[in-house]
This record gives C-alpha cells, sequence and structure tokens, in this order.
C-alpha cells in the first residue's frame, strides 16, 4: 500500500531534490523575520513592539509576494504595495499609514486564501483525484478577521 502525501508535504514539496515555490516563499518570508529582527533588536528602538508587529507582516507580505514571482502569478505582486505599508507602519503612525497598513492586511490575508485554496485544489486532484474545496469554516474565519479588520480599521482612522 503506498504511503499518502500529506498537504504539508505537498506544499513544502516532498520529493529531496524537488521542492515546491511555497517551500521558497516559506523560506524567505522566515529568513526576512528573522534579519529584520535581528537589525531591530541591535536597533534599539523604544516601540519595538509596534514595530515587531509591523516586521510580521511585512515578513508575511513579502513571502506572499515572493510566492507571486516563483509562480509567474502577477495578482499576488499586489503584496508589493502590503509590504511597503508594513514598512511604513513601522516607522509611522500616522492615521492614513494604520489605514493603508490594513488594507495591505486584508489583500495579503485575502491573497493567502487564495493561494491555499489553489494549492489544496492540486493536492486534492494530485492524490485523490476527486477536487474537493477547503471546508467552510476556513472562509468562514478568514471572512470574519477580515470584516473585524475593516471595523478596526474604519475606527482607527
Amino acid at each position: 500500500m503506498p504511503k499518502s502525501i500529506t498537504f504539508a508535504h505537498c506544499l513544502m514539496g516532498h520529493a529531496p531534490f524537488r521542492r515546491a515555490s511555497f517551500f521558497y516563499a516559506y523560506v524567505g518570508m522566515w529568513l526576512h523575520l528573522l534579519i529584520g529582527t535581528g537589525l531591530l533588536a541591535l536597533s534599539g528602538a523604544r516601540d519595538w513592539l509596534s514595530i515587531f508587529a509591523a516586521l510580521v507582516v511585512g515578513s508575511f507580505c513579502a513571502g506572499l509576494a515572493l510566492y507571486g514571482l516563483l509562480t509567474k502569478t502577477r495578482r499576488l505582486l499586489l503584496n508589493i504595495g502590503a509590504y511597503a505599508a508594513s514598512i511604513a507602519r513601522a516607522f509611522s503612525t500616522d492615521p492614513v499609514v494604520i489605514t493603508c497598513f490594513i488594507a495591505g492586511l486584508i489583500a495579503a490575508l485575502v491573497s493567502s486564501y487564495s493561494i491555499l485554496a489553489a494549492e489544496y485544489g492540486h493536492y486534492q486532484r494530485e492524490c485523490h483525484r476527486q477536487p474537493v474545496p477547503l471546508p467552510a469554516s476556513m472562509t468562514l474565519l478568514l471572512g470574519a478577521v477580515i470584516v473585524l479588520l475593516c471595523a478596526y480599521g474604519l475606527l482607527a482612522s
């Protein structure tokens, strides 16, 4: 009986010498976060918690943009703007910057959902020969998070 491949193995690449684009984007995201955290620790910034939060979102957006470059998906390059908004948020607390940051975060969440939904569909077709969409609970949870972020963005500005 052949061993089945899990969704995580499919995303990261299951062959020793063949890695999926998701793997390189994931590594790029963590590398960006580690280097940025090191620079933040060396900088001696006073408001390090809000800068770190913006750095985490920026690393996430950088990983999404890298995935868009690797897969030649132009719509994911929108996350370059979300990355710029998160970097601007690290250095400014202006209400316009915070609103742009929240809009960038919403764009990043929608992009990540579209990536995972597409990859899950590929996984289902390759491994199980039947396309099954993401569970409805994932869609509802992401929708609730986006509504809460929109409300926070409206209240913050």
